[in-house]
């Protein structure tokens, strides 16, 4: 399924990233820098590009405290959103 993310550095220090997909509830994800979202990334099977794509976005998120921030598009299955922290209706701190 195609998500879009929105990326944002919490007043109390945490990388916040919004999932939202047509038709679909939207998915949080509170992890505690961009390196450790990186992870998860790589955990997931992403391409490079996509991974470079989620890291470039994270990144302008963190050092730009407060400012949202959009990522490209991206294409993922339910065993990739679990390994970059996203559960429905839940907050997990990764």
């Amino acid at each position: 399924m195609t998500y879009r993310l929105a990326f944002i550095r919490t007043t109390d220090g945490y990388l916040k990233i919004f999932a939202s997909a047509k038709g679909k509830a939207s998915l949080t994800a509170i992890h505690v820098n961009p390196d450790v979202l990186m992870v998860g990334a790589r955990l997931a099977n992403l391409s490079e590009l996509e991974i470079d794509n989620l890291n470039s976005a994270a990144e302008r998120a963190w050092l730009e405290e407060v400012v949202d921030v959009c990522c490209e598009a991206i294409e993922l299955n339910a065993d990739q959103l679990k390994s970059l922290g996203f559960i429905e209706g839940w907050r997990r701190l990764g």
